[in-house]
């Protein structure tokens, strides 16, 4: 208790402390703090929004980025009062969170790449190729038409949603990410930095985590049309309404919280998720990076959260 107390009133200085979880919260007097788990795709703009929020409005929200099935486990449990999620029925959204008692809304969205660290090779990769590379049956660059260079594969730990998008477009069973020489992290964030730090390496991440990270490159992948994209080449708004396995993976992200229930801190949450869905809150988006949902899922999203009751 004393460690937490510590650390929020080091957030609510803009400091982070050793031993302090990577909330975003800030502490006010006047409202109740909300606490969220899950993916870590939307984790920078959430941070933007709820920073906006605490300073504009004097509200206090927080968010671990711990991965989707995580945060979902934790929302279940009620150790948190939303989660964050990039899965859905496709990709593995756990079924306990598929009743009326729960509300799924969509936040944002963004694109899935497949990055390496090997300076003056372009990939284009076919289906069939990133299966043997994530299975590590192709294990050097050379088998790719590059400079031989052994591959370091990178893979998400267990609960991923970047991961469940991506299982989907290999159509690829579980056991393919438990090859013992993977190396597996536990964020978009520690997955872009793993590439920087590992020459030779090959992962998949959100293509906001890209951003700035000039020694890394995007491969462009097998679409259903026998084409080869990176995710720079298409519109990625257009994609958001594709229903199939093919590529550009765009993904959107959801906050998932109980229809009611959450009492005084319902009005907490309103507020943030309305100023998320809000023009200002998706131009945020997209300076981020992120893609700014097209305005019927904004529409639909809106009337979802009129249903959120205390």
């Amino acid at each position: 208790m004393v460690l937490q107390r510590l650390c929020l009133s080091a957030l609510s200085l803009g400091l982070l402390l050793t031993g302090c979880r990577p909330w975003t919260e800030a502490v006010s007097a006047d409202s109740p703090i909300v606490l969220g788990a899950g993916a870590s795709f939307p984790s920078p703009l959430y941070q933007r929004w709820f920073s906006h929020l605490r300073v504009r409005k004097g509200i206090s929200l927080g968010y671990d980025p711990v991965g989707s099935g995580d945060g979902e486990h934790q929302l279940l449990a009620g150790l948190v009062d939303f989660a964050g999620s990039d899965l859905d029925e496709r990709t593995g959204l756990l079924p306990a969170l598929t009743s009326d008692e729960w509300l799924r809304i969509p936040m944002t969205a963004g694109a899935v790449a497949i990055a390496y660290n090997h300076p003056d090779c372009e990939l284009s990769l076919t289906r069939e190729q990133l299966r043997l590379i994530v299975s590590e049956q192709i294990d050097d660059f050379g088998q790719l038409g590059c400079a031989q260079q052994p591959i370091t594969l990178f893979v998400r730990q267990n609960g991923s949603g970047t991961t469940a998008h991506l299982r989907r477009y290999l159509d690829a069973t579980a056991q393919i990410w438990h090859h013992p020489r993977a190396l597996r992290v536990n964020s978009n964030e520690a997955m872009a930095t793993a590439l920087v730090q590992h020459p030779g390496s090959i992962g998949y991440l959100n293509t906001v985590f890209l951003n700035g990270r000039r020694t890394l490159q995007m491969a462009a992948l097998e679409t259903d049309q026998g084409s080869f994209v990176t995710p720079e080449q298409v519109l990625e708004v257009e994609a958001l309404e594709f229903s199939g396995s093919g590529y550009p993976l765009t993904a959107v992200s959801w906050m998932v919280m109980r229809r009611n229930g959450l009492a005084d801190k319902a009005a907490v949450l309103r507020e943030a998720i309305a100023y998320g869905l809000s023009s200002e809150g998706q131009a945020a988006a997209l300076g981020l990076g992120y893609v700014s949902l097209p305005e019927p899922l904004l529409k639909r999203a809106r009337i979802q959260l009129d249903s959120l009751q205390p």
